[in-house]
């Protein structure tokens, strides 16, 4: 009896990695609505991206941060830890969650996830 085996690659060696054209940003149609103009990005960044992929992106964002002012930093994290320390300190001292949604233009529900800890 013969025993067969197929080939397998080995782990070490370099498998193909997409080539991300960058240039591509540039085509990109600027909207109001931030969901839909990042995931435009991504689809002009990876154009074999599943639709379905992107479908199920947008709607989870939407289903989360949905009727939300959102706060959009330069970069990830910039100033959002003193916002969020200054936001807790003005609520323990008994400010009242609808005027911090006015001083800080966030939602209820930002306000209230920052002052459990959650952002």
């Amino acid at each position: 009896m013969v025993k067969t085996t197929t080939p397998r690659t080995p782990k070490n060696q370099a498998t193909e990695h997409a080539v991300i054209d960058f240039d591509a940003l540039h085509s990109v149609r600027h909207t109001d609505d931030v969901v839909e103009y990042t995931l435009r990005c991504v689809l002009a960044l990876t154009p074999r991206l599943e639709k379905a992929i992107i479908e199920a992106a947008e709607k989870q964002v939407r289903e989360v941060f949905g009727g939300d002012r959102l706060y959009v930093a330069r970069r990830p994290g910039e100033g959002t830890s003193q916002r969020n320390e200054e936001i807790r300190r003005l609520h323990q001292s008994g400010e009242r969650v609808s005027y911090l949604e006015r001083k800080f233009q966030l939602s209820a529900r930002q306000i209230y996830r920052i002052i459990d800890g959650g952002m």
